[in-house]
């Protein structure tokens, strides 16, 4: 008896913790929606909701770190090449995977400065499956631009890429929680 009243109270409490993990859509009522193994995760403690919209050191198809554009409506992914000094940011659909090619031939990249904000540019550098006169890969190559991520932590670079009819503003930051090898 008592194993099937521990059992129940599991289940129950199971059951009580996947109720939490209808999603960050905001109030729609009491929607059912199917639990997403794929999509959904574990509870997020701070906002006591399932939080999956983080894509902190999650890595792209090009195993750079992802960076959400809207509500995953798209995705950007930044690469830094530690031997080149060059940094290169892909563009991609809402499953974070799929290439969005552009007709933009760069995008600017806005850097903290001692008095003012630096602009950087990032060229387009196009890919095979891109189309004619479409990109969605920008790429900079800068030794000034990549030891400014790595001198300081904090540092966030701004883009901004209007995708979709839409503008997005991203922000690429360097987590440095890997070893770099040394430059030759």
């Amino acid at each position: 008896m008592r194993t099937h009243t521990g059992m129940w109270l599991l289940s129950a409490a199971v059951m009580l913790g996947l109720s939490g993990l209808v999603g960050c859509g905001g109030d729609k009522g009491n929607e059912y929606r199917a639990f997403d193994k794929d999509k959904d995760k574990a509870p997020d403690a701070e906002h006591g909701h399932a939080h999956s919209h983080d894509h902190g050191h999650e890595q792209g198809p090009h195993k750079g770190e992802l960076i959400e554009l809207g509500e995953e409506e798209f995705h950007a992914e930044v690469v830094f090449d530690e031997a080149a000094d060059k940094i290169s940011l892909y563009l991609l659909g809402p499953d974070a995977k799929t290439a969005v090619a552009i007709e933009d031939k760069e995008l600017s990249l806005e850097m903290p400065g001692k008095d003012a904000p630096v602009t950087h540019t990032l060229a387009a550098a196009q890919q095979d499956s891109d189309g004619v006169g479409k990109s969605s890969r920008f790429e900079i190559k800068s030794a000034e631009l990549f030891e400014a991520f790595h001198h300081d932590p904090k540092t966030a670079g701004k883009f901004k890429v209007t995708l979709g009819g839409k503008e997005f503003t991203g922000e690429i930051k360097h987590v440095h929680d890997h070893a770099h090898e040394e430059k030759k």
